[in-house]
């Protein structure tokens, strides 16, 4: 076992005007991008005097914590196989002294083609059990304070408790409620359920795109509720639904309109709305295609029937190695369906040539 990631401690608190002097609240140097929380770890220097910092993802809906090899190769000289147990030890991330965290190795090269920029590993929601961890999506903050949440009151407090001892919160979805994941880790996605034909649709579900997992692709078939959607108390208009082979979800595009306080040891959780009265439906782009990240950049795989991708002629095969002139791995936290047209550079039979795709909404929002 390679000494370098169960106990985490706070720094020692400085008096300081901006800190919050009963809770004690610490902010940590967190980066919210595209949904998604990305965490540096900073490594005590070793023989080198070289000070490195890993990037880990921090994933309320994860239950282990990971590593790339190439990632600790990078930092100690030493190449382990993937799956391995190694220890991230004598670190810190701001005010967060990390003392111990154990981890296992895994290829992430995935997920940081995906997110555009570089990511070290995946830090679970037990990682940060010991204090209230505060996902302020809003501001953009990921904070840390001792103490513990009041009992659920079923107003602001909730009962996390689920199918496993992951963060879950019970939602209602048209009249069905349904324990879903609060999954930080699923930064794109609205709500996730299984067997998406039980659900009252305004549409036939169809696949309209596609996730990566370890070591399976999940093609992904999407519609929208036909009926609002209830969260903490808010409430979300005809929202959209994608149907996932596993545990249901509560994605990142609900989270981004509340503060979120969890308190993972005591199975509990806050929502505080960050908007006013109902989340409105709104137009759903996506690419329509199924993409499978290689070394250099995304294979596609499948181009699915009435998306934009297949009305700009995008062909399973292509390789997608730009998104308007960046490259794919480089791209970082700026979303590729900001605007309405994305030009794709691809090479296909050899030959490098760009596509212009017009990124019409495949779900639009209804009208009144």
């Amino acid at each position: 076992m390679i000494a370098i990631l169960s106990a985490l401690a706070l720094l020692a608190a400085q008096a300081s005007p901006a800190a919050d002097a009963d809770r004690g609240e610490r902010v940590l140097p967190a980066e919210l991008c595209r949904g998604f929380w990305l965490l540096p770890v900073e490594l005590e220097p070793g023989p080198s005097g070289v000070r490195h910092t890993l990037w880990f993802l921090h994933d309320t809906g994860a239950s282990a914590t990971y590593v790339d090899p190439d990632s600790i190769e990078r930092v100690s000289g030493q190449r382990v196989e993937t799956g391995v147990r190694v220890r991230l030890a004598d670190a810190s991330s701001g005010p967060l002294t990390i003392n111990s965290l154990t981890a296992r190795t895994a290829e992430l090269d995935h997920l940081a083609i995906g997110l555009g920029r570089p990511i070290d590993g995946i830090m679970s929601v037990y990682a940060l059990q010991d204090f209230l961890l505060t996902l302020d999506y809003p501001a953009g903050e990921m904070r840390i304070r001792e103490g513990r949440l009041p009992r659920p009151d079923g107003r602001t407090v909730f009962s996390t408790r689920g199918p496993d001892g992951r963060p879950w919160l019970r939602v209602d979805l048209a009249g069905r409620e349904r324990p879903l994941l609060i999954d930080s880790g699923a930064g794109g996605v609205t709500f996730a359920v299984n067997h998406i034909d039980r659900f009252d649709l305004m549409d036939e579900p169809r696949v309209l795109t596609s996730a990566v997992r370890f070591n399976r692709i999940e093609r992904r078939r999407i519609a929208r509720l036909d009926g609002d959607a209830m969260v903490a108390g808010l409430q979300v208009q005809a929202p959209v639904l994608e149907e996932v082979p596993r545990s249901e979800l509560l994605g990142g595009e609900i989270l981004r309109h509340f503060v979120i306080t969890l308190d993972q040891a005591r199975k509990r959780v806050r929502f505080e709305p960050a908007v006013e009265g109902p989340i409105a439906a709104t137009d759903h782009v996506e690419l329509g295609a199924g993409l499978r990240p290689v070394p250099e950049g995304l294979e596609v795989f499948e181009v699915f029937p009435a998306t934009p991708a297949q009305a700009a002629g995008v062909l399973a095969g292509d390789l997608v190695t730009h998104y308007d002139g960046v490259a794919i791995a480089e791209r970082g936290c700026v979303s590729s369906t900001d605007t309405d047209r994305l030009t794709l550079t691809v090479v296909r039979d050899g030959i490098e040539r760009d596509i212009e795709v017009m990124l019409d909404p495949v779900l639009p929002a209804p009208r009144p």
